[in-house]
């Protein structure tokens, strides 16, 4: 028999069928917060370009006065200004860059973090190395002297 008692309730659709009883709930996207040494790798990067431009800068200003005069006598370029700082502005960028390197792939190794900046910096400081490494091979393989290039220019001793 099919008696039902009318006090008897129906279930719930929840207790029918409790995987498809309440819509699924709504989470969140979990915000990424940017990593601190991928940012920290990116400005290791523009401090550095700021120091190359500055140095390229100083260079150019000693070439005009070299072009303007004929002579590079050293008394005279170490009263340009600034030029005793050149080594030290390339050493320092030097540095920044290949710290910048190691800080941008510690960025990117983070998990759980953002890595555009990491990249960014991790781009622009191997770029700038690898640069640097070019225009060292570059500068290695000009010859060194007018003896070089003109043999019969030497006089023989």
């Amino acid at each position: 028999m099919n008696y039902q008692d009318p006090n008897l309730q129906k279930p719930a659709a929840s207790e029918e069928h409790p995987v498809f009883s309440e819509a699924p709930v709504f989470q969140p996207p979990v915000k990424l917060k940017h990593s601190g040494p991928g940012i920290a790798s990116f400005i290791m990067s523009l401090v550095s370009l700021i120091g190359y431009i500055i140095m390229g800068i100083m260079v150019i200003n000693l070439l005009a006065h070299f072009s303007q005069y004929q002579t590079m006598n050293p008394e005279v370029v170490l009263q340009q200004t600034g030029t005793a700082l050149l080594p030290f502005i390339f050493l320092g960028s030097l540095l920044l860059n290949c710290s910048g390197l190691v800080v941008g792939i510690i960025g990117i190794a983070l998990k759980n973090r953002k890595k555009a900046f990491a990249i960014t910096g991790l781009i622009i400081n191997a770029l700038i190395i690898v640069g640097f490494i070019a225009l060292l091979a570059i500068g290695l393989s000009i010859p060194n002297s007018t003896a070089d290039i003109y043999p019969s220019s030497v006089q023989s001793l």
